[in-house]
């Protein structure tokens, strides 16, 4: 199979895009090293996904707001392949109204702890030619009102995973997954903090020219295609699954 004895990390995948990505992974092959932030959560996720794919998923908690406790979890993973840095928090607010805490936690999450943990898996990565996919975002390219710290953390994330291309190339690749609106835990939290969640769900469903959202199993099989040896020319490149929404208006 792909990636058969191949051992990948995917940071925030005890449910949604990384939990469907981790899953990918296993019925590809691989032995894969799962992420969240709840033991509870991470030990569920270990037990669900053990039952089909036994002796190759582990997982440990982390929070990666603590920049130690990244470097805990790239020792705890040990010698990588594939490196997802998948984990990331979405903060609504208006700028006038945003906590410069919150900002400073969005941050350290969406964008610090993808930069230590690439740090911290350098030398088995470059040992190995493995390959970092990070998760971007359509917000990352686009500004929405009231998500001025996500889509600026997204928008450093697109730039980081450049640099990380340039200065790791040729031994790693680096690759940046840019996907529009997901139908995930974060998705549905954010509607319910609307005063009209049907309403909300309404327009986010028409900024796609495909209509709708997407599901995380469809963002998950470009993650898997940018680890893949299909991929093996790709470096720097954002790949961005949007169902049309990067086009602008339509006519």
């Amino acid at each position: 199979m792909e990636f058969s004895g191949k051992r990948v990390l995917v940071t925030g995948s005890t449910r949604g895009l990384g939990l469907a990505a981790a899953r990918l992974f296993l019925e590809r092959g691989a032995e894969v090293i799962l992420h969240g932030h709840d033991g509870n959560g991470v030990a569920r996720a270990v037990t669900g996904l053990t039952k089909d794919h036994p002796g190759r998923v582990q997982g440990f908690p982390a929070d990666l707001a603590d920049r130690a406790a990244c470097r805990r979890l790239a020792q705890q993973a040990g010698a990588v392949d594939v490196l997802v840095n998948n984990a990331g928090v979405l903060m609504e607010a208006m700028i006038p109204d945003t906590d410069l805490a919150l900002w400073q936690r969005s941050f350290a999450i969406n964008v610090t702890a993808p930069w230590v943990l690439s740090r911290a898996l350098l030398e088995p990565l470059r040992a190995r030619r493995g390959v970092i996919v990070n998760i971007g975002s359509d917000s990352g390219l686009l500004g929405y009102p009231g998500f001025a710290t996500y889509c600026a953390t997204k928008g450093a994330v697109i730039g980081l995973t450049r640099a990380l291309a340039i200065e790791l190339a040729p031994a790693v690749r680096a690759v940046c997954v840019c996907p529009g609106p997901i139908e995930t835990d974060m998705m549905r939290k954010s509607l319910e903090a609307t005063p009209d969640p049907a309403a909300t769900r309404q327009v986010w469903e028409a900024y796609p020219a495909l209509r709708r959202v997407a599901s995380p199993e469809e963002i998950a099989e470009a993650i898997l295609f940018a680890a893949s040896p299909r991929a093996s020319f790709m470096t720097g490149n954002l790949i961005v699954i949007d169902g049309g929404v990067t086009m602008g208006k339509r006519v």
